[in-house]
């Protein structure tokens, strides 16, 4: 067993670790344009200009709406729901409909939340459905995909000035305990929104969570998952932007918060599981990396690369998920450390991991 001393050295050399930087040349390639790949992103829609289809007020169901619009390849146009100020408590499945918005206020987002407090370790019946867009009837828990308060599996969508949240975690912050089979060794990953779609846009969005609160995957490997999110908070203590889809953060504040995990247990901000043969995976360009109070200097990793689905010791190079992520032009915190091992403990190397920074500040 290594000394007090030993491991406060290894701490300090970890936290001394230089994080790998670009070259301008090498970051010249690294833009919005190129990681969109060609996506040329429409107008938001805007309420001065466009009435909406339908208006939600509290009481009212947001999910009865999103039924209502017709399904994608029926209508070409753009169908919006404009959600009045208010708390929505209720899961949410956007599948398969026609390009669509929801909307809420673009004075304060904050005024409009929807939330659920659902967790990966939380019991379920089997034969009952885990979340409306993604079942996993023969589960005894959750899961992570689960445990979503919103689900977008459809293209061409836009959620603009509102609140997604899962508030499962609270109750740790606020001093009650973990519930039934979560705590800090698992179980308590608690989504607030997950992606699983093409072109689609964030703008004035709060995603409020703890561990993994933004999940942005691909619904098919071959096909494209593009994502950009503008003007956003997105806030959480571990892993809480990950997956494998395409995503822009662009001039958003990435929040990590305090007072969920006990003193010693690491934060982490970014877990991309990019495919091996995909060049992109997260762009962070503008963007402000903040702490909240409590946190120590250093106490957060910047990332880790999700190996999603391989064990200790199996990872292939060329074959298995190797997260890409870059940070560039942005504002990062005291709080943030070096980055970290992988999910199956690839120690962090900058030949073999895809994660870096650029023109970043201070």
């Amino acid at each position: 067993m290594r000394s007090a001393w030993a491991l406060l050295l290894l701490a300090s050399m970890a936290q001394a670790q230089p994080r790998p930087q670009l070259s301008a040349e090498q970051a010249a390639s690294h833009t919005v344009t190129a990681y969109l790949e060609g996506w040329q992103f429409p107008p938001l829609a805007d309420l001065g200009s466009a009435a909406p289809d339908f208006v939600v007020a509290p009481g009212a169901s947001i999910q009865a709406a999103i039924d209502a619009v017709p399904a994608a390849g029926s209508s070409s146009r753009r169908w919006i729901i404009q959600i009045q100020p208010g708390t929505y408590r209720e899961l949410i499945c956007i599948r398969d409909k026609a390009p669509l918005t929801l909307i809420g206020s673009p004075l304060n987002p904050a005024s409009v939340v929807i939330v659920e407090g659902r967790y990966a370790a939380q019991p379920k019946p089997v034969g009952q459905p885990a979340h409306p867009c993604q079942p996993d009837l023969n589960a005894t828990t959750h899961g992570t995909p689960g445990s979503s308060t919103v689900m977008v599996f459809s293209d061409d969508v836009q959620l603009q000035h509102l609140t997604i949240a899962n508030d499962a975690m609270d109750r740790v912050r606020q001093g009650q305990g973990y519930p039934s089979g979560a705590g800090e060794a698992g179980g308590a990953q608690a989504v607030a929104l997950t992606l699983a779609g093409d072109r689609i846009q964030l703008e004035g969005t709060r995603l409020l969570g703890h561990q993994d609160t933004f999940f942005a995957r691909r619904r098919d490997m071959d096909k494209p998952a593009r994502v950009l999110v503008r003007h956003s908070l997105i806030a959480g203590d571990v892993d809480f932007i990950f997956g494998n889809a395409t995503v822009v953060v662009q001039h958003c504040v990435v929040l990590s918060r305090a007072g969920r995990r006990t003193p010693g247990e690491r934060g982490i901000v970014v877990a991309p599981s990019t495919a091996a043969d995909h060049v992109h995976g997260f762009l962070f360009t503008g963007a402000r990396f903040v702490g909240e109070p409590g946190l120590a200097p250093g106490s957060v990793a910047l990332g880790r690369a999700w190996d999603a689905g391989v064990k200790a010791g199996t990872w292939v190079a060329g074959e298995s998920p190797n997260g890409q992520a870059l940070i560039r032009d942005s504002q990062l915190g005291a709080h943030l450390g070096p980055w970290a091992a992988s999910t199956s403990r690839r120690p962090f190397d900058s030949n073999g991991n895809r994660l870096a920074e650029f023109h970043n500040s201070p």
